[in-house]
């Protein structure tokens, strides 16, 4: 998809939104903000099944978001929801309001947890919105969240399922990082792999896990019942902190009720029906392990983790990843979704790109700087990820001060 070049001029005055100038191209569709989630429980999951997103935009997975970590950083929901003129629900943005440089902003609920972000949109809608729909219809939104500065949309997919995406009509700039995700073609793992993999490198892996089966009995394992699954998400998330501290990048899920909203994740009803934690083990011990979802034939893998002792220059890594591809031909998985980031090993497994964008809209002055310094943050993120010199300066540099601060 092509996607708008950005720019990091200052956006001038006369181009702000006008919150209260609607045009007429939405006037047949009506917006109402709920405050919260168990305001529009119902009208969710009913359009859950007539869409059906990813999981990062189901109301369960949220509403298990919003009570942990969306309490810890005192996040307002306000849910869109977009109705046409027969009052059809034909959208839902699930937004919320958060103080952003020193500003409430309005971001997607669970902006840095979830993988993805979207609205929930009939599929009829999404094909015949215009881009001048989208804009009155965000100008609805904008009319009543008065306080809020700036709408900032990062990490919004530009089509899913090969549809378009209505967010993808408004001016964007891409995303730093795009998703990636395979195909499990084939009967079996052992003939996708064959064609996936070169004959050198699966002599290699079988020389991997014959190093590894040294030490020990070597087992891949499913946590099955929610005693295991609470444990080995401690265990997969102590080895992820090892592996981000000695690399002197600061832990994601050190951050203010993130631990909780995984561990909420096992107890909910109907997430834990989707949840899967695994791990590669050598003598019970874990080497490698992920925390993903099952959603409609497709793998998401979320949290990977691995050893970063001794055993670490076998890959366990790459072993545990054939593992969970085994499970997932075992158990009618068509997808296998590495979710976002540019990875090397990503890019050598997977055939398909998804790229992302991200929106950023003032709603005031003060969201004019916001915004701009937001696009500028955006524009040297691709930059330096586009130039292996840039990125391996930027790595050393942080690392040295996450360091220097003890993170």
């Amino acid at each position: 998809m092509s996607q708008r070049t950005p720019s990091l001029t200052l956006i001038s005055t006369d181009t702000l939104p006008t919150r209260h100038a609607v045009l007429g191209a939405s006037d047949s569709y009506r917006v109402v903000i709920a405050h919260r989630m168990s305001d529009c429980a119902a009208a969710w999951r009913l359009l859950e099944q007539q869409s059906s997103p990813a999981i990062f935009q189901t109301h369960d997975w949220l509403a298990c978001w919003m009570e942990t970590v969306g309490k810890a950083q005192n996040a307002e929901p306000r849910i869109a929801l977009v109705r046409d003129d027969n009052a059809r629900l034909v959208m839902i943005l699930p937004l919320m309001l958060r103080t952003h440089m020193g500003m409430p902003v309005l971001h997607w609920m669970a902006e840095e947890d979830a993988d993805y972000h979207a609205p929930l949109a009939l599929s009829d809608f999404a094909l015949t919105c215009t881009g001048s729909m989208m804009r009155d219809i965000l100008m609805r939104v904008a009319n009543q969240v008065p306080d809020a500065a700036a709408l900032c949309l990062s990490k919004t997919v530009s089509e899913f399922a090969g549809i378009r995406a209505p967010l993808s009509l408004m001016p964007h700039a891409p995303h730093p990082s795009a998703a990636h995700a395979i195909s499990l073609t084939g009967d079996n793992f052992e003939d996708f792999y064959a064609a996936a993999r070169s004959k050198s490198t699966r002599k290699r892996d079988r020389q991997r896990r014959r190093q590894l089966e040294k030490h020990g009995p070597v087992s891949f394992e499913v946590a099955d019942t929610p005693m295991r699954r609470h444990q080995m998400i401690d265990e997969i998330l102590a080895q992820k902190a090892i592996w981000l501290k000695a690399r002197g990048i600061c832990d994601p899920f050190a951050q203010d009720g993130v631990y909780a909203f995984l561990h909420r994740l096992v107890d909910d009803q109907a997430i834990c029906k989707q949840l899967h934690i695994s791990a590669l083990t050598v003598n019970g011990e874990i080497m490698a392990g992920n925390m993903g979802y099952v959603q409609d034939e497709r793998f998401y893998a979320v949290i990977g983790s691995v050893t970063d002792g001794d055993l670490a220059r076998h890959s366990p890594g790459v072993l545990h990843l054939h593992e969970l591809f085994k499970w997932c031909f075992a158990n009618g998985v068509k997808v296998f979704d590495l979710t976002v980031g540019d990875e090397g090993y990503k890019k050598e497994w997977c055939d398909s790109r998804l790229d992302l964008i991200d929106i950023h809209v003032p709603l005031s002055m003060g969201g004019v700087a916001l915004t701009s310094i937001a696009r500028a943050r955006g524009y040297l993120k691709r930059k330096v990820k586009a130039s292996p010199r840039l990125f391996t300066l930027a790595t050393d540099a942080r690392r040295l001060v996450n360091r220097a601060l003890g993170q």
